[in-house]
C-alpha cells in the first residue's frame, strides 16, 4: 500500500519437510558447478619444446606481487634483485653495454643504436625496435664497483663505468714508496696519522696559510675545513739547483669528477727567503689537478709545480704560503668543460656475423 514501508522478510531457513527447504533448493540451483576433468599427459609433437610451468608461475607470482605492492603501498617503486646472463645487456656487434634505443635484425641480433647504421653491411638491416628490452636496459641497475669502499649507490648498468670514474668513494693510494695501502679518503687519513705519523693540516679556503714543512718528509697532507677535501703537498728534487713544490687534490679522476659536479680548486704557492728578503721570492698560481695517487706522489717537474731554488731552502723546514680557493663554475662553463674533458666512450667496432 502507498505510504507504507515495503519490508523484505528474511529468507525462511531451510528445514526438511518445510516450504523453506524448497526455496533454498531453488536458490542453490542457480549456483554453477564446474566439473574438473583429470589432466592427462599428451605426447609432444616433433619439434615441440618441453616447458616447465614452474618458472612461468614464479614470474607471474612475482609480477602479481609487484603490482599489489605498487597498488597498496605508496612511495618508491619496489625493487627486486635478480641475476641475468651479462651478455643479454651487451650489443652483439660491438660487445659493449647496450644503450637505448635498442634494435634487432631479422636474424635476431640485438644491436645498439651506435652499431645500427653499419649492421646492414655485415648481416642485415636492424629495423626492429626493441622497446621492451630498451626499458629493461634503462632500468637495470648494479651496485657501484666501489661498494666495499663505502659507496651505496646503484647505477644503471651502461652508466657504471662513467660513475666509477667520478665516484667520490674511489680508493686512493698511500704516496709513501713501498706502502701498498689503498682505501677511501677517511681510512686514508687515518692511515697517514697512524702508520706514517703525518700531521693533518687543516686550512680554510680563500686565505693564505703559512706552513712550515719539514724537508726530511717529501709529502704533507692538507685538508679543507669546509668540505674535508684532501690535498697533498709534495717536494722533490728538480735538478741540482732547485726543488719542485706541487699541490694535488686526492680524489677520483679530475675530468670525470668535474663533469659530475665535484668542486674545482685554484691555488697560489709562494716561498720567501728565510732571512726575510722580500726580493727573493718565488710564487705561482694555477688550477689544482686531481689524482688517486695510484702511481705514488706526483713526480717532480710533472703537472703543476713551483720551482724553489735551494738558497730558499736553508734549515730543516721550508716556509711555504699556501692559498686554496674553491672555484664555483657557471653552469654553461661547466658544461663546456665537461664536453671537452669527459673521456669519449669506447670505440664500437662492428663484428662480421656468419
Amino acid at each position: 500500500m502507498a505510504g507504507q514501508d515495503k519490508r523484505i522478510s528474511p529468507p525462511t531457513p531451510a528445514v526438511n519437510g518445510e516450504p523453506g527447504a524448497k526455496k533454498a533448493r531453488s536458490q542453490q540451483a542457480l549456483v554453477p558447478v564446474v566439473k574438473q576433468e583429470p589432466r592427462q599427459d599428451h605426447e609432444r609433437e616433433e619439434g615441440e619444446v618441453a616447458r616447465s610451468d614452474a618458472p612461468v608461475a614464479a614470474a607471474v607470482a612475482v609480477a602479481a606481487s609487484a603490482e599489489a605492492l605498487v597498488a597498496l603501498a605508496p612511495g618508491p617503486t619496489p625493487q627486486i634483485d635478480m641475476r641475468f646472463d651479462l651478455t643479454l645487456f651487451h650489443c652483439q656487434a660491438c660487445l659493449l653495454p647496450l644503450k637505448p634505443p635498442v634494435f634487432k635484425c631479422e636474424s635476431g641480433h640485438v644491436i645498439c643504436c651506435f652499431c645500427r647504421p653499419g649492421h646492414g653491411e655485415v648481416c642485415g638491416p636492424a629495423d626492429i625496435h626493441c622497446g621492451e628490452l630498451g626499458a629493461v636496459v634503462s632500468a637495470a641497475r648494479v651496485p657501484c664497483a666501489y661498494k666495499s669502499f663505502g659507496c651505496d649507490q646503484y647505477v644503471v648498468y651502461h652508466e657504471a663505468e662513467q660513475h666509477k670514474r667520478a665516484c667520490p668513494h674511489a680508493p686512493c693510494s698511500c704516496p709513501e714508496p713501498g706502502c701498498g695501502f689503498k682505501g677511501n679518503l677517511p681510512s686514508l687519513l687515518d692511515h697517514f696519522a697512524a702508520v706514517h705519523a703525518r700531521p693533518i693540516i687543516a686550512v680554510r679556503y680563500g686565505r693564505p696559510w703559512n706552513l712550515s714543512l719539514p724537508l726530511k718528509q717529501r709529502w704533507h697532507v692538507v685538508v679543507g675545513q669546509e668540505d674535508q677535501t684532501v690535498f697533498l703537498i709534495t717536494l722533490g728534487d728538480l735538478g741540482a739547483a732547485a726543488a719542485a713544490l706541487s699541490l694535488v687534490c686526492v680524489r677520483a679522476d679530475g675530468a670525470a669528477a668535474a663533469a659530475a659536479g665535484a668542486p674545482q680548486f685554484w691555488c697560489k704557492l709562494s716561498v720567501e727567503h728565510p732571512g726575510g728578503d722580500k726580493d727573493k721570492v718565488v710564487l705561482m698560481a694555477s688550477s689544482v689537478g686531481s689524482s688517486t695517487l695510484s702511481n705514488g706522489a706526483p713526480m717532480p717537474g710533472q703537472g703543476m709545480f713551483l720551482g724553489v731554488p735551494h738558497e730558499l731552502m736553508s734549515g730543516e723546514a721550508l716556509a711555504v704560503s699556501v692559498r686554496i680557493d674553491q672555484v664555483h663554475a657557471v653552469a654553461d662553463a661547466a658544461s663546456a668543460v665537461a664536453a671537452k674533458t669527459i673521456p669519449p666512450p669506447p670505440a664500437r667496432t662492428a663484428r662480421k656475423f656468419h
